[in-house]
């Protein structure tokens, strides 16, 4: 019987050990003012969903290091029975990042990983055949996405901002996975070089969920300290770059959207968490 016990305590043991060493590790990113967007790109009609430049102050908080693994979220569909995303045939090794997922799985993880590990959900999350939602808790400390402007702020560097034109360098080579040098396929995180912050991977590799709704207009009328983004809306913020994209695309500045229901095959997460 005592035997037994032991048996089972080692085996539970070695169980959290190995999850522990899946967890995320957090950096805290000092909080700060930058100028947030870009009065000087516009598209093919002469509009820009990057303008106007606008002060933005930002709270401190947590984002995570590398963007979120196969390995882990592999761990949340098993848990839960939702289903693994498909890799494209490009392989899920335990360090490569997890792409092919839906803004609405992204913050169900979220809420999983802060069960995992005994913290409040960040999320009240409401869902049915027709609809879903997931509202921030008040004073709540689990995962959460990034708003935009934290994500763009933590690209930058934060209050280290060295007015990179890539996420730690003027040279996309050394911090980006991307079209010219992917190879037309994902990496493992962390292996470019990191920001200033110690974040890797915030241009290339794979997109980045945002928290928020997505409105080309929202920067006129942006509140300056900690926006969340508009109230309401049909499409989420994605950020970043990833393998396939353009020089254009790992812009700092550069913003993209869509269905949060919809997997895209290049989108993934970073984490970020309150302090």
């Amino acid at each position: 019987m005592i035997r037994n016990l032991l048996l089972t305590g080692l085996i539970a043991l070695a169980a959290f050990q190995g999850f522990a060493q899946d967890k995320p590790e957090m950096i805290t990113i000092e909080g700060g003012s930058f100028w947030m967007g870009n009065d000087y790109t516009f598209n093919s009609l002469g509009v820009s969903d990057e303008a106007p430049e606008h002060k933005v102050s930002i709270n401190t908080f947590k984002l995570s290091k590398t963007e979120v693994t196969f390995q882990l979220f592999d761990r949340f569909c098993e848990a839960t029975g939702y289903v693994k995303p498909n890799d494209g045939n490009k392989g899920r090794g335990e360090n490569l990042p997890v792409y092919n997922v839906s803004w609405e799985a992204a913050v169900m993880f979220c809420n999983w990983l802060s069960s995992t590990e005994h913290i409040d959900k960040y999320y009240n999350i409401k869902r049915d055949s027709s609809s879903f939602s997931a509202t921030p808790i008040e004073g709540a400390k689990g995962y959460r996405l990034p708003t935009e402007a934290e994500w763009e702020y933590a690209a930058r560097g934060g209050n280290k901002s060295q007015t990179f034109s890539y996420s730690g360098s003027n040279k996309a080579d050394e911090v980006a996975w991307y079209k010219a040098n992917s190879q037309l396929a994902p990496h493992e995180v962390g292996i470019k070089k990191p920001n200033a912050l110690g974040l890797y991977d915030m241009t290339g590799n794979v997109w980045e969920w945002c928290f928020d709704y997505y409105d080309k207009n929202y920067y006129k009328n942006s509140p300056e300290n900690n926006p969340k983004g508009p109230e309401k809306g049909s499409d989420r913020v994605y950020r970043g770059g990833c393998w396939t994209s353009s020089l254009d695309d790992l812009r700092m500045s550069s913003r993209h959207s869509f269905s949060q229901n919809k997997e895209y095959g290049m989108i993934g997460i970073r984490l970020a968490q309150d302090l």
